[in-house]
């Protein structure tokens, strides 16, 4: 029992001081909880779907909304698997390539990365927002929109997504009411839409916070390697000079 309270003590002190495997332990997470939300989605949306442009007995008031869930569900999961894949090619170049030193594979690699993280997270944020809207305005109501936004400001909205639908507001019990839309699927997809954000926003601070002022503004991205070329050319120095030492006491002698 001693033993594993020791193990446990030593990988949760690794864990606070050791960003890599911090940064290992936090993108397991994210994929392990990541994956099965998303297959949710594409699985209920699959479930209660009607062929495009037909009427959806399943959500009269809103028919696409399983289709929401299953491109966003899809597309989501085929982008955060896109990006493993350009991680791990990344990183395999950056330690195979002769061409370039170890700081230039450094920046290419983080290059690469950060390029590919803020088009993900400019599409899934456009997504985000049309999805949002398209949900959330059943559950809101016509008539408090308009006294949120105002008829003009709501027109002009609407007109910018191309929003010419009716804005029911949602009910969950009559099946024949053009308002109706099944309780599974209306919550599955606000509830995931209302966590979405939160984890979005997470996301969006942990990226500017580790991505931008930790590793550029600060000058952190490649400091492991100045380390590590550092120690190699003080050890470098200690033979060069033991070496030298050497020799004086042969010709000495």
């Amino acid at each position: 029992m001693g033993f594993q309270c020791s193990n446990c003590g030593k990988k949760l002190e690794g864990f606070l001081t050791d960003r890599e495997q911090r940064k290992v332990w936090g993108m397991g997470i994210l994929y392990v909880v990541g994956f099965p939300i998303l297959t949710l989605m594409v699985v209920v949306g699959a479930l209660k779907a009607s062929p495009p442009g037909e009427d959806n007995p399943n959500c009269p008031a809103e028919p696409n909304m399983p289709w929401f869930l299953v491109t966003g569900g899809g597309g989501i999961a085929f982008l955060l698997l896109v990006r493993i894949v350009v991680n791990k090619v990344m990183r395999c170049v950056k330690n195979n390539q002769q061409c370039c030193d170890d700081v230039a594979g450094c920046f290419c690699e983080f290059g690469c990365n950060l390029i590919y993280d803020i088009m993900v997270m400019v599409m899934i944020v456009m997504w985000m927002i049309t999805v949002t809207w398209w949900v959330f305005r059943h559950m809101i109501g016509p008539d408090r929109l308009h006294s949120i936004l105002g008829k003009e400001g709501l027109d002009t909205f609407r007109a910018s997504l191309g929003d010419n639908d009716t804005i029911h507001h949602v009910q969950f019990t009559d099946p024949q009411s053009s308002n109706y839309c099944d309780h599974l699927l209306y919550m599955v997809a606000f509830v995931l839409l209302s966590l979405g954000w939160i984890v979005l926003i997470i996301a969006l601070f942990v990226f500017i916070a580790d991505k931008i002022f930790n590793k550029l503004v600060c000058c952190r991205l490649c400091s492991n390697i100045t380390h590590k070329d550092t120690s190699e050319d003080d050890e470098e120095q200690i033979r060069l000079h033991s070496n030298s030492n050497e020799m004086n006491i042969s010709s000495a002698i």
